[in-house]
């Protein structure tokens, strides 16, 4: 794999000749905190003055990220026409790009973090390096029939599993090359930021079907109806394209100002998790909730709250499209064939979202489900994480006509 786009843009914003300014008064005095000739900084942190940001360089020994794919497939015809395959996919990323602050500090309960900062003349040094990794396992169920009284149909299943770190500390459904600007809260601590994958469905179903109804001419039943009935009756035929697949896997946060292992995350921009005191997963989440709130906690105990990423799973897709066509002979040479076509016969939403209140929501439906309240604000709030649309349940209807013309 190559990764273009945002890494070359890296290097654009490191110049040799690029000049950082920093604004180093003493609280006291005013006067500089270090000057020429000793520009040897204070071995207090709490003194440290350096403030300026470097980001996002590329490491020297940075290295394209690598895929190993791997499957085994079986395929048996069980009956005339009609054939069953299984698929096992495996896949293996590594040297996947990560965020890294290499200036960020190790966790510390003491306030303020007594533990040295590797470059206390820079703020933050953002740099893009080799540390992420994900992997993918998928087991893929597929039976086709071709033909037989007029029925075509494939139906496929796929049950996957993706886990990886590649994300950060609050993945979304979709994760640039380079997650720019935005550093992981804790690099001593990847393992933490390791968890289910937002864009990959756990269960996914897809049926797609077309049949010829066996009446009309040239059709099993009634093959010698008149020219009218037949124009009106006869060759239809009907299609569906229907999916199911669960929800995606999301991920909880908090506001970054709950820091308890004095990281700077507000200051650094990371993302920071609650804590998870029970199963937030609610059993039936039709029913109104789509999560327990009761099962977080805003304020984490850790230097990153213990809630894992992708431990929150959000509303599935259950769509069903049919079509209804015929063809119709105008002329010798001219065909028109009329479709209807029917999407979301089901009558769902098009995707439900949670219940927006005037207040801060402890929870977003976003790319990610997000903390923003204190504990107690968060605990009163008891319209969050409803299911709630503001559009109305749609059934779209389309009958578009095409012309044939055969020229000879």
């Amino acid at each position: 794999m190559t990764n273009l786009g945002q890494l070359s843009f890296n290097t654009t914003n490191i110049d040799v000749s690029v000049v950082r300014t920093t604004l180093n008064p003493d609280p006291n005095t005013k006067a500089p905190t270090y000057q020429f000739p000793s520009v040897r900084t204070s071995d207090n942190p709490a003194l440290i003055a350096g403030t300026g940001d470097f980001y996002q360089n590329t490491l020297t020994n940075y290295r394209d990220p690598q895929s190993a794919q791997w499957n085994l497939t079986v395929e048996r015809e069980l009956v005339r026409d009609l054939t069953l395959r299984e698929s096992y996919l495996g896949m293996s990323s590594y040297r996947m790009s990560q965020t890294f602050d290499l200036n960020q500090v190790e966790p510390s309960t003491i306030s303020p973090n007594p533990n040295p900062r590797p470059y206390p003349n820079w703020g933050r040094i953002l740099s893009t390096n080799n540390a992420g990794h994900v992997g993918y396992q998928g087991l893929q169920s597929e039976l086709n029939l071709r033909s037989h009284a007029g029925l075509n149909f494939q139906a496929s299943h796929v049950w996957a599993k993706s886990l990886g770190n590649v994300g950060g500390d609050a993945p979304t459904s979709f994760n640039p090359e380079i997650i720019y600007g935005i550093p992981v809260a804790n690099r001593f601590d990847l393992a933490a930021n390791r968890g289910n994958m937002s864009a990959t469905r756990r269960h996914r179903f897809l049926l797609s079907a077309l049949y010829d109804l066996p009446v009309g001419k040239n059709r099993k039943h009634f093959a010698g109806m008149n020219r009218i009935a037949d124009t009106v009756a006869g060759g239809w035929s009907v299609s569906t394209v229907s999916l199911w697949e669960t929800g995606p896997y999301l991920t909880p946060t908090t506001s970054n100002s709950f820091d308890p292992g004095n990281l700077s995350l507000s200051y650094r921009g990371a993302f920071q998790r609650p804590d998870c005191i029970g199963n937030p997963n609610v059993a039936n989440p039709a029913t109104g909730s789509m999560f327990d709130l009761a099962a977080f906690n805003p304020i984490p105990s850790g230097p990153v709250g213990n809630c894992g990423v992708g431990i929150l799973v959000g509303p599935g897709t259950t769509t069903i499209a049919t079509g209804l066509a015929k063809n119709f002979r105008v002329t010798e040479r001219m065909r028109l064939r009329f479709v209807g076509t029917f999407i979301n016969i089901l009558n769902h939403s098009p995707l439900p979202r949670l219940r927006r209140t005037s207040r801060p929501l402890l929870l977003a439906w976003s790319r990610a489900f997000r903390l923003r309240r204190t504990a107690e604000t968060v605990r009163g709030n008891s319209a969050y994480g409803l299911n709630s649309s503001n559009r109305p349940d749609t059934v779209s209807v389309w009958f578009p006509i095409r012309i044939r013309v055969a020229f000879d």
